[in-house]
């Protein structure tokens, strides 16, 4: 429990250096998984040389997040500006909602009113953003470097291990755990991306203001299982009711964009994930909680990730699989042997 305690309290006070080395580790896993997959495209029986992978796969992620933080900092200003507009609209929607209903006196509804104060947290959600812009040197530096790393990491295994036969079960079960978490990371980039790409579709037929900086939004919080997509659905839905006078609008919106969370996130998701993502539900949440005090709104989109691959390396060892077990939602966990599981 000490140890614990210390690790937290360690994570805590070393944001300012970890998180940036932790997002450099995300992009770097992210640029590793594009580029196998580039290797592993054969045309004509030639395959793509890994050199040139590599190089095509940073490209596109650096290209990609540069994208996506420049279409955040452009809307989340337009954003803010409106956001006091916005918000006398629900207003005097809650109003007109209690009158139709013929409640003349709303008890301390003023006062929940007054605390919902869209505009400071989207501003508070821009400070994270601009400060994570900020960090960007740093994130490339320790990007490089990690990149140059992967090319040293099987000469230290093998000078760790001076069995050759320990050696090959070694690079085995590393090569096992790396294509689980691969595949979690792969198949989870993917997901994420349909939906926001779906309800981009939706948001931008329907007319909903700044369309493509929730489809962007929507992407992010689905790595946050059930909380996240609960979320993706209700932030835009929400502001159909303040935007438009009629509810036309709304139960297009929320009809369409929960079934396309429902269809991916219940349906098409658990069957690609298999066991990677049996997740407890308290624990999303404990680790939500607890990832977002360490290390705020960074730390609630790493938390399931984080928590997943954790999963994932201790399910593969006898003396951690119990806590594999914990970790997930039925007790059913992946093993290094194909086709067992653990109850």
């Amino acid at each position: 429990m000490i140890i614990v305690i210390l690790g937290f309290y360690v994570l805590y006070i070393g944001q300012s250096l970890l998180l940036p080395l932790v997002i450099a580790g995300t992009i770097a896993y992210l640029i590793s998984i594009l580029a196998h997959g580039i290797s592993a495209i054969k045309i004509r029986g030639v395959g793509v040389p890994k050199a040139l992978a590599m190089f095509v796969a940073i490209c596109v992620i650096l290209l990609g997040i540069g994208f996506i933080i420049n279409l955040i900092t452009v809307n989340i200003a337009s954003v803010i500006r409106i956001a006091p507009e916005y918000q006398e609209n629900l207003e005097a929607l809650i109003f007109k909602s209690y009158k139709t209903f013929g409640v003349e006196e709303v008890p301390n509804l003023q006062e929940i009113i007054n605390q919902i104060d869209l505009r400071d947290y989207l501003q508070n959600f821009g400070r994270t953003v601009r400060a994570l812009v900020s960090s960007t040197g740093i994130i490339i530096v320790y990007l490089i470097f990690l990149l140059l790393e992967q090319r040293t990491f099987a000469n230290k295994i093998r000078a760790m291990i001076a069995d050759r036969k320990k050696q090959k079960d070694a690079f085995e079960l590393i090569d096992k755990m790396r294509s689980d978490i691969r595949s979690y990371v792969a198949i989870k980039v993917l997901t994420s991306a349909a939906t926001g790409l779906l309800s981009y579709v939706i948001l931008n037929l329907v007319g909903v203001d700044f369309a493509s900086f929730w489809a962007v939004l929507i992407f992010l919080l689905n790595f946050i299982p059930t909380i996240g997509s609960i979320i993706a659905t209700a932030f835009p839905s929400l502001l159909t009711l303040v935007q438009f006078d009629t509810l036309g609008p709304f139960i297009v919106t929320i009809s369409v964009l929960g079934a396309i969370q429902f269809c991916i996130g219940s349906l098409i998701e658990p069957k690609l994930m298999g066991n990677r993502l049996n997740l407890s539900p308290i624990v999303i949440l404990l680790s939500l909680g607890l990832w977002g005090a360490i290390w705020g709104i960074p730390g609630m989109f790493l938390c399931v990730p984080i928590t997943v691959i954790m999963m994932i390396v201790c399910s593969y060892f006898p003396g951690t699989r119990p806590i594999a077990v914990l970790l997930s939602g039925d007790g059913r966990i992946a093993r290094s042997v194909p086709g067992e599981v653990i109850h």
